[in-house]
């Protein structure tokens, strides 16, 4: 009678620790940027959809007047794509060059509050699921951002200072998405400037970590890789113990291009390479992090090993990974970085 409650007790025991296993991770977030032109006329069955669990659409931008006059119609095929494969789609707002119209748009009331009815009204009318935020250079950076900080020199002058409304903008959109049950999302520098409070973070339902771009084309006098490893676990250290965020909703970014450092310190850096580009050129790149260029350059990237590590500690230490960009990936095989990223976390 014990031999056979112990026959029928062990397998369900198996099938208990595997489905444990596979809600783990389900939990795991997957979250790429894709250009949201490239969308309109995308070829869905070449979309790796299977492999990601959100896609934010970049970028998604007002005129003056706070009216969005993209052709969201064309967007409904991928949309409705995207939406069969379970994969959960949001519109990004901003970008690494956030329009300046911002600025306006966010200090008054009146206009502030017409930006967000227009941005949520195209929410609703195509059924995506959410607004990403990311607003960088003159919104959150700030000068004394990390990102900044490493990518130009501190006494340079134009680096543009943070905006005073990002704060109520973020509360007010926050309000307003989750009354629709819609999600809010944000992309941040590895150390966000004041304007990015406790209360601001506390808004959103993930918080996509720019792990990347540590040094930059602005700063030849400091060559090196520009997301190493190490930084990733420094970032989502801060975010964790300092800006005390629980790390399920942290999203470890992930960079999909190169930047390249002349011999010479005072020499022009590359300021951005595909991953597809390099390991298209270049027998065997994907499996390092550099790559010394005929013509004396050194690209510095993420290879495959590096990106597994990544998302092995994102794991342990963070609820995904996100990453810049989707098209700049091999396309699905041995060589792509995505793939690399799904089997690690599954």
């Amino acid at each position: 009678m014990r031999s056979k409650s112990l026959l029928i007790f062990l397998p369900l025991f198996f099938i208990s620790l595997k489905a444990n296993a596979q809600n783990s991770s389900s939990d795991f977030k997957i979250v790429g940027y894709y250009s949201f032109n490239a969308a309109m006329k995308a070829d869905t069955a070449q979309v790796p959809f299977d492999k990601l669990t959100h896609i934010d659409l970049a970028f998604v931008n007002p005129d003056v007047l706070g009216n969005f006059n993209q052709n969201f119609d064309a967007l409904v095929p991928f949309i409705t794509a995207a939406h069969h494969h379970n994969v959960k789609i949001l519109y990004s707002i901003g970008g690494g060059a956030s329009p300046k119209e911002y600025h306006d748009l966010l200090k008054e009331t009146e206009k502030r509050q017409g930006l967000i009815k227009n941005l949520v009204s195209k929410v609703l009318q195509y059924d995506v699921d959410g607004v990403d935020v990311d607003l960088e250079l003159g919104y959150v950076f700030g000068p004394n951002s990390m990102a900044v900080s490493r990518s130009f020199p501190r006494e340079n002058p134009a680096i543009p200072g943070t905006d005073p409304n990002y704060k109520v903008f973020i509360i007010e959109l926050a309000q307003t998405l989750r009354s629709h049950h819609k999600l809010i999302t944000v992309a941040l520098p590895s150390r966000p400037a004041d304007v990015v409070t406790q209360e601001v973070l506390s808004q959103f339902d993930f918080i996509n970590i720019m792990s990347y771009d540590h040094t930059g084309q602005s700063r030849p006098d400091r060559p090196g890789h520009h997301a190493p490893y190490p930084d990733a676990i420094d970032d989502l250290d801060y975010y964790q113990n300092t800006l005390m965020v629980p790390k399920e909703k942290l999203i470890l970014g992930v960079p999909f291009y190169g930047r390249g450092f002349g011999p010479g310190l005072n020499d022009p850096v590359i300021a951005y390479m595909n991953y597809i580009d390099i390991v298209s050129t270049y027998a065997g790149a994907e499996w390092v992090d550099h790559w010394h260029l005929p013509n004396g350059y050194i690209m510095y990237y993420n290879g495959i090993p590096t990106i597994k590590n990544k998302t092995e500690l994102a794991k342990k230490e963070a609820g995904g990974i996100m990453i810049w960009q989707i098209l700049a990936d091999m396309p699905m095989g041995k060589k792509s970085l995505l793939n690399a990223i799904y089997e690690a976390a599954h």
